[in-house]
């Protein structure tokens, strides 16, 4: 049975969460060895050939990361329920935003993509709150061991849901949520993790990989094998979340996707919302984060604008700075 469902963009469903999944989370936490490990599917730049994608890359000496980030409305929407949180950059105060900056000496950094849901403007409310509570969490999470850091991101997002339940209740909405796609980078190690169906990519030496998984019926029903990759690519189902920021009203307890860390190396990692990936195809991306441009999220927007823009969009790109 599928249990947790909502229609993205209105007013989601009511969940179903029970205490046997609150004490599989806590299992899940408490056991570091443990990571979801999602489909595999990667694409190849034309301008690029290369065998697979090393995650496990020899260690280079850390000169410090450039973050690249940009956020727009769309052409059909009235307002922006995207948001980001990079370390050092913040997180969104205007409609539509481009940023682009070097982070030198520091060890530990957060960055996240966070997309409303809920209709009016209860989406964007969810998703700043998701942002904020992220920004008052960060020392935590950053200050957290390796085998900590899921319970601590854990931790956040519990507290991301309560303010987004309260909030909820307070506007007298049916359901409001954010959804969650971030990443730590510690020690030159990318730990990754996920709720909703906003996505984190690597790519390297010419090829992306989807490293998160959607939390979204079609998903569920492709592993079921229910669906083909096919079918659940173009169903509806594929925008219908079973898990997000504000869907735990009972206060039970969320589990955020983690995903085996890999070392960054000389690749890029992409965050980003499903206003870029429904507008952009995998190659499109593969082929802007492959062109050495100035600014890669601001170019990745501007492509999902030229193709359609039929929703809000947000990315962050993240790489490493490079001698010479």
């Amino acid at each position: 049975m599928f249990n947790i469902f909502r229609k993205k963009k209105e007013t989601p469903y009511t969940p179903i969460i029970d205490e046997e999944k609150k004490e599989q989370n806590e299992k899940i936490s408490e056991n570091k060895n443990v990571f979801h490990e999602p489909p595999t599917i990667i694409y190849e730049s034309k301008n690029f050939k290369a065998e697979t994608i090393k995650l496990n890359s020899p260690p280079e000496e850390d000169s410090g990361l450039i973050v690249s980030v940009a956020s727009d409305t769309g052409k059909f929407r009235s307002s922006n329920e995207d948001n980001f949180y990079c370390d050092e950059i913040g997180y969104r105060t205007t409609e539509n935003c481009s940023y682009k900056k070097k982070i030198r000496n520091r060890q530990k950094c957060i960055f996240a993509v966070c997309d409303g849901m809920g209709g009016e403007s209860y989406g964007e409310l969810a998703s700043q709150i998701a942002v904020e509570t992220l920004a008052q969490s960060s020392h935590e999470i950053n200050s957290s061991a390796p085998d900590k850091l899921h319970k601590t991101v854990n931790k956040y997002a519990d507290e991301a849901n309560r303010r987004i339940c309260e909030m909820a209740e307070e506007k007298l909405c049916n359901r409001s949520g954010s959804t969650l796609a971030m990443v730590c980078i510690a020690d030159k190690y990318v730990y990754t993790f996920n709720i909703g169906d906003s996505r984190v990519y690597f790519f390297r030496d010419g090829k992306i990989k989807q490293i998160t998984e959607d939390q979204t019926l079609a998903m569920r029903k492709l592993k079921a094998n229910i669906y083909t990759e096919e079918e659940a690519k173009n169903s509806p189902d594929a925008h219908k979340i079973t898990s997000f920021l504000g869907v735990d009203d009972r206060r039970i307890g969320l589990n955020a996707l983690e995903y085996k860390p890999f070392e960054l190396g000389d690749g890029k990692i992409l965050i980003c919302s499903d206003g870029l990936t429904d507008m952009c195809s995998d190659e499109e991306i593969t082929e802007i984060l492959s062109s050495g441009c100035e600014n890669y999220a601001e170019m990745l927007v501007k492509k999902a604008l030229d193709n359609g823009g039929k929703d809000n969009v947000t990315c962050v790109v993240i790489q490493k700075i490079t001698k010479g």
